[in-house]
C-alpha cells in the first residue's frame, strides 16, 4: 500500500486550520476504506502527537483530515496498517477566494471565500456514483437548482462587493447522500457516503474556524428549496411551527432562546428573540423588503398551521444553538421567481446581498462593504 498527501489548507506549518488530507491506496492507486491512520506531526521541537480527526473510527477511511495546532510544523508522518511509517510534506498554499476545492472524487466541493459568511447547499447535487447505492430510508428527492443558486449567491457577493462567502456543495444526488442527516441516515452505512457526508461537514467546520479567525463571528446558511404551495422564503431558525406561533413574551424566554440557532446572536446583543425572527431588522423582514415574502416576518409572523421547515442537522450543528460565534439559519426557497430560472436566481441571489449587507451590519457591526473594500454601491 501506498500513501498520498495533499494540502488542502492555508500558509505553511500546520496554524490552525492547517489540514492534510491522507488518502490510503493500493498498488494501482484506488483509494482503499476502512484503513486506520496514526498521525505524528514535526516542527520546532520535534515529533510530538497531535489529534486527527479520522473516518477510521466508524471503519470507513479513505481520506483521513488531520486538524493539528502545531504552529510552525511543516512535516506529517503517517502511519498506516502497522507498516512502517511514512512522511509527508505539508507546506501548501494559501487558499484562494473564489477557487473551488474538492473532496473524495470530486463529490464535495468547497469555494474559498473571505467574507465572515458560509454556505452549504446539501440537496442539490445530481452525480449519481455507482459506489453509493440507494438510500431505502429516508427523504430522497433532490431541490432543484439550489446548487446552481448557492453559485449565483457567491457570484452576486463578488459583484457587488469584491468578496465572497464560502460555499460548500454536495455534488451527489440526495438519493445516494444526505448531508443534512446524521450520519446513520444520511449514508446508511455505504463507506463511500460516509466518507462524503463527513468532507461536507468537515468543510463548513474548516470555512466557520476561518471564519471565527478572520471576523471573530459570521453567520451561516443551510440553503435548500421548498415544494410548498405557498410561494415564500422558509427561514428556519430550529423553533417549530407551533413555537413560532406563541406570544412575543413566551417567545423571548430563555429557553426558547437556548433552542435556537441565533442564541449567540440575542446574547450578544440583549435584543429579544422576536427581532431576529420577526422584528424590522430580521432576514424574514430584509427579503420582504425586496420583494420575497417571507415566514417567519413582521407580516407572516409565523406558517399560520401552513407546512414549513424550521432547521435540520446542519443549522443545528453549524449554528449557535450548541454555543460558539456564528449563527446560523436554515433557508428554504420557493422554486417560482427564486430557484427556476437563471434570471430568477440571480435577481434573488442580489436581493440576498442586500439583505445580509444590511443584517450583518445590524447585528454583528460587521460593514461588508468596509471588510473588502471594493463595493460598487
Amino acid at each position: 500500500m501506498v500513501v498520498s498527501g495533499q494540502e488542502q489548507s492555508a500558509g505553511a506549518g500546520f496554524a490552525v486550520p492547517e489540514r492534510i488530507a491522507v488518502v490510503v491506496r493500493d498498488q494501482e492507486g484506488t483509494p482503499l476504506l476502512g484503513v486506520p491512520v496514526g498521525f505524528v506531526v514535526s516542527g520546532g521541537g520535534g515529533w510530538v502527537s497531535a489529534a486527527a480527526e479520522t473516518t477510521a473510527s466508524s471503519g470507513t477511511a479513505a481520506v483521513v483530515w488531520y486538524t493539528g495546532t502545531v504552529p510552525g510544523a511543516n512535516e506529517l508522518r503517517v502511519s498506516v496498517s502497522g507498516l512502517p511509517s511514512q512522511t509527508v510534506s505539508a507546506t501548501g498554499t494559501p487558499l484562494e477566494s473564489g477557487q473551488s476545492y474538492f473532496g473524495y472524487r470530486s463529490y464535495i466541493e468547497y469555494i474559498a471565500g473571505d467574507i465572515p459568511l458560509v454556505i452549504s447547499a446539501p440537496h442539490g447535487g445530481s452525480l449519481r456514483p455507482s459506489e453509493m447505492p440507494e438510500r431505502t430510508a429516508g427523504t430522497t428527492v433532490r431541490d432543484t437548482n439550489t446548487e446552481e443558486l448557492a453559485r449565483a449567491i457567491a457570484a452576486a457577493f463578488e459583484t457587488r462587493l469584491g468578496g465572497r462567502p464560502h460555499v460548500v456543495i454536495s455534488r451527489v444526488h440526495r438519493v445516494h447522500l444526505d448531508p443534512n442527516r446524521e450520519i446513520g441516515e444520511a449514508a446508511q452505512g455505504n463507506p463511500a457516503a460516509e466518507l462524503a457526508w463527513l468532507e461536507f461537514q468537515t468543510f463548513i467546520d474548516d470555512a466557520r474556524l476561518r471564519v471565527r479567525q478572520a471576523e471573530g463571528e459570521g453567520f451561516y446558511i443551510d440553503l435548500h428549496g421548498h415544494g410548498h404551495a405557498i410561494q415564500r422564503l422558509e427561514w428556519g431558525y430550529l423553533l417549530s411551527s407551533s413555537e413560532l406561533s406563541a406570544t412575543d413574551q413566551l417567545l423571548n424566554q430563555d429557553a426558547m432562546v437556548a433552542a435556537s440557532s441565533v442564541r449567540e446572536i440575542v446574547g450578544r446583543t440583549g435584543q429579544p428573540l422576536t427581532e431576529l425572527l420577526r422584528g424590522p431588522a430580521s432576514l424574514g423582514a430584509l427579503l420582504a423588503a425586496e420583494g420575497y415574502r417571507s415566514v417567519p416576518s413582521p407580516d407572516d409572523p409565523h406558517p399560520a398551521g401552513q407546512p414549513y421547515f424550521s432547521g435540520g442537522y446542519n443549522t443545528a450543528r453549524h449554528g449557535s444553538r450548541d454555543g460558539g460565534t456564528i449563527s446560523g439559519v436554515q433557508l428554504e426557497c420557493n422554486f417560482a421567481g427564486v430557484r427556476e430560472t437563471a434570471a430568477d436566481r440571480a435577481a434573488f441571489a442580489a436581493a440576498l446581498v442586500t439583505a445580509m449587507e444590511s443584517y450583518l451590519a445590524t447585528w454583528m457591526g460587521v460593514p461588508l462593504a468596509a471588510l473588502v473594500g471594493t463595493a460598487s454601491g
